[in-house]
């Protein structure tokens, strides 16, 4: 399969399907999975049929040499037609900001927020789970289709260690709130998309 462009050419056969409800539509899509499972670049796939204005919302922070490395070869695979807006822990603050702005937002990713603010800050798990339902519910109030990525880690091992668990705990719960707002939540399986909602 020949690749077009800067998209990704493992969803470029696939993406037509999947978006015969969206098109110019103010959507919440999520897109779930495990790592390394190519859930940004459907995500990317997704978003650029739905709309010219795009931004990429990144959460990671470069805390060290190989995190540096992660987030410059993610800006590689985004073609020159992406706004990135870098923000690890206000992202609702970042989203309200955008209003007017752009027609669709990616938001990469769910988890690295949530250990952001797990790892920042003396965030209870409440404070924490508040955050995602505002984070749900300010999504019928922007004026952009919004696309949510983030990691399934519940279906392991439980963790071993306390903190581990905690974020097991409020990752599964933060998906479940925002797959139930969603219009669309698609699961990453070996870099195949399955539309479970």
């Amino acid at each position: 399969m020949q690749n077009s462009g800067n998209k990704s050419p493992l969803f470029s056969m696939k993406k037509g399907d999947l978006l015969k409800e969206t098109d110019n539509n103010k959507r919440l899509i999520m897109v779930i999975g495990g790592a390394r499972g190519g859930k940004s670049d459907f995500a990317l796939s997704l978003a650029e049929d739905m709309g010219d204005r795009r931004i990429y919302l990144a959460t990671a922070e470069a805390l060290d040499q190989e995190m540096e490395e992660r987030i410059r070869l993610h800006k590689e695979t985004r073609s020159d037609l992406w706004e990135t807006v870098e923000e690890p822990l206000e992202i609702i603050t970042a989203l309200s900001d955008l209003r007017e702005r752009c027609d669709v937002v990616v938001l990469d990713c769910l988890t690295l927020w949530l250990s952001n603010l797990i790892t920042k800050g003396d965030n209870t798990d409440k404070v924490i789970l508040e955050k995602v339902e505002l984070l749900s519910k300010i999504t019928f109030d922007l004026d952009y289709s919004m696309v949510v990525v983030s990691n399934e880690v519940g279906m392991g091992i439980v963790p071993e260690n306390r903190l581990a668990r905690r974020f097991r705990d409020i990752a599964g719960r933060s998906n479940q709130i925002l797959s139930d707002t969603a219009n669309d939540v698609y699961m990453l399986m070996a870099g195949i998309p399955v539309k479970i909602k």
